[in-house]
């Protein structure tokens, strides 16, 4: 689980979905709004059109695991809803880092 400083609230959520900007990727989109905190704001989705409650929590895991090494100068706010099963932590890992890039790149 991630630590509750760097999780977002069920208000956050909703707020970041509604208002922020939106970058797609292959296996999900990572959904951002800039942070004026000290650190960065995560939560994940994973729809049910994904695949069983195994894989569904085997993603959220590798998600959240690819959140550890993520440096930036400035901070964001974001939701991942993901929407296509991968469980190879590699792809997910390269495929959030670029969403990650663009979306710090962009603010």
């Amino acid at each position: 689980m991630l630590p509750s400083k760097k999780r977002l609230s069920p208000k956050e959520i909703k707020k970041v979905l509604d208002i922020g900007t939106k970058y797609r990727g292959k296996y999900g989109m990572l959904v951002s709004i800039p942070s004026n905190k000290d650190n960065d704001e995560f939560a994940f989705v994973v729809s049910k059109k994904v695949g069983n409650a195994v894989q569904r929590h085997k993603m959220t895991r590798l998600l959240r695991e690819s959140t550890k090494d993520l440096k930036s100068k400035k901070n964001i706010k974001g939701v991942y809803v993901a929407f296509k099963y991968c469980d190879e932590y590699e792809k997910i890992k390269e495929e959030f880092k670029s969403q990650y890039v663009k979306a710090t790149r962009d603010i």
